[in-house]
């Protein structure tokens, strides 16, 4: 797979119940995101069976073991989403901490980045929407960008005790949250349900 931009929306396992899998569909269609297939031995498959697949994997609170067979892990997914070449989802379990689990979604980087650190304003303007509109799942704690060389998203515990999220180029905080941070070096854009979207306020877009 080439070099990729990541989008990562954060939820607590606390909050796990029968029917999360099915919340993340509705919101996916909502999105826009147009499901185009399953990756690495889901092909053929449904997004509906590949999510329920991935409930009962969260439900079982499993982890993929340093030494077992990839297979055997999430099923990734596939979406199409307006001149994207290729966009990639996938659920983690115990990710970026113990009790909490997530959806990321993988942007190709040639398609996201410009030269010399600059982003291109065109997909910057389709992550927002994509960022804005999965915000609305009420279970979404935090959604954080990040570039393949980076060091990962943080928690939201982080984010509390006063760590600046991961935002290359984006992401979006609870109002509340927002109104604790250090926000000097964003702009701010408060979207649906109680969200805050931040860029840096240095961001290159071309």
């Amino acid at each position: 797979m080439p070099a990729y931009v990541s989008m990562t929306f954060e939820y607590s396992r606390l909050e796990l119940d029968y029917d999360n899998m099915k919340e993340l569909l509705a919101y996916i269609k909502h999105a826009g995101l147009e499901f185009k297939g399953g990756v690495n031995g889901s092909e053929g498959q449904t997004i509906e069976e590949i999510l329920d697949y991935n409930q009962k994997k969260l439900e079982a609170n499993f982890v993929l073991g340093s030494d077992e067979d990839r297979a055997n892990d999430y099923k990734q997914m596939l979406f199409g989403y307006e001149g994207f070449s290729e966009i990639r989802g996938y659920i983690s379990n115990n990710y970026p901490a113990d009790r909490e689990y997530s959806f990321t979604l993988l942007f190709p980087e040639e398609e996201v980045l410009a030269e010399h650190g600059a982003y291109k304003t065109e997909a910057v303007a389709k992550m927002k929407n994509i960022a804005s509109l999965l915000w609305i799942l009420p279970k979404t704690r935090t959604v954080q960008t990040e570039l393949e060389t980076s060091d990962g998203i943080l928690t939201e515990q982080e984010i509390k005790d006063g760590a600046a999220p991961s935002v290359c180029p984006l992401a979006i905080v609870s109002e509340k949250q927002f109104g604790h941070m250090d926000n000097s070096a964003y702009t701010d854009d408060h979207v649906y349900a109680g969200g805050v979207l931040i860029m840096p306020k240095d961001i290159k877009l071309v």
